[in-house]
């Protein structure tokens, strides 16, 4: 008994160094990396989702590491980013089921907001996928425009400095200054939810085609985080689609943020991420 408890401990760690070295994985991945039977693999994947170290995508199917190894490559997906996922995908799977426009749930990672995980697979509606933990502009997307509009002016300056002359994340990508930009963030503080910049066109190479409406995530006070619902740009206006989608997409969020609170009342997702 003990040298197979042994030899599963062996193979679960072989299989978080696999992770960690090369980045997210299928079952395929894994199988090829580690030489490990897939039913075995299988089954060691969800023991380690059940104790929080790995966690499977619903975007992109493909499992990720959630803690740091020694001589990892692989960029892991930070503890409370993947207490926040773990919580906020069933309600956004619920949204999407209900509703069936996809969802997306971001984070604002320092100087930029950072996809953690999509319902777009799940939907009827056939997208561009989007790729996990991809770097987004706060100033031009629906989700930063949310977590931007209940902060305070002083501190939306502050990331217009930290972010001036960053043709990635600043207003500079847009041609804006602040100036320019903060009768933006009004509109959003008095519609009550982000949208896209019209300017911003998604992270892609080409134009991505879509809208997106967003409200933030508020736990503890911490607009640290956001939940959006994606639709074709050409299908109707934001102002439109909200008066049917606003209030669901509200609801989302107000139970994801209750339910941080619940269930990691010490760390709360990304309630202290500054």
């Amino acid at each position: 008994m003990t040298d197979l408890a042994n030899r599963s401990l062996d193979r679960g760690i072989t299989i978080l160094e696999s992770l960690a070295r090369n980045g997210a994985s299928s079952l395929a991945d894994l199988h090829r990396d580690t030489g490990i039977a897939k039913s075995t693999i299988r089954r060691l994947l969800g023991t380690l989702i059940q104790h929080r170290l790995v966690r499977r995508s619903v975007a992109d199917g493909l499992y990720r590491v959630t803690i740091p190894l020694p001589a990892g490559a692989g960029e892991p997906i930070p503890h409370e980013m993947a207490s926040l996922t773990d919580v906020a995908m069933p309600r956004a799977v619920e949204l999407t089921k209900k509703l069936e426009w996809p969802s997306d749930i971001h984070v604002l990672d320092g100087l930029c907001m950072r996809i953690v995980d999509s319902t777009r697979p799940l939907s009827p509606f056939h997208m561009y996928r989007g790729i996990i933990n991809r770097r987004i502009n706060m100033f031009g997307s629906a989700t930063g425009m949310a977590c931007l509009a209940v902060r305070t002016d002083e501190e939306i300056a502050e990331y217009d400095r930290l972010t001036a002359g960053n043709m990635s994340l600043g207003l500079s990508r847009f041609g804006f200054t602040l100036k320019q930009f903060m009768p933006e963030i009004e509109k959003a503080r008095a519609r009550g939810f982000g949208t896209r910049l019209g300017v911003y066109r998604g992270e892609t190479m080409l134009d991505d085609g879509l809208a997106a409406i967003a409200v933030p995530i508020n736990v503890y006070g911490q607009p640290n985080a956001a939940i959006s619902m994606i639709w074709p740009r050409a299908f109707q206006e934001p102002k439109e689609f909200a008066k049917r989608h606003l209030a669901p997409l509200k609801e989302a969020a107000e139970i994801i943020a209750d339910d941080l609170v619940r269930l990691f009342p010490r760390d709360a997702g990304t309630a202290r991420r500054n």
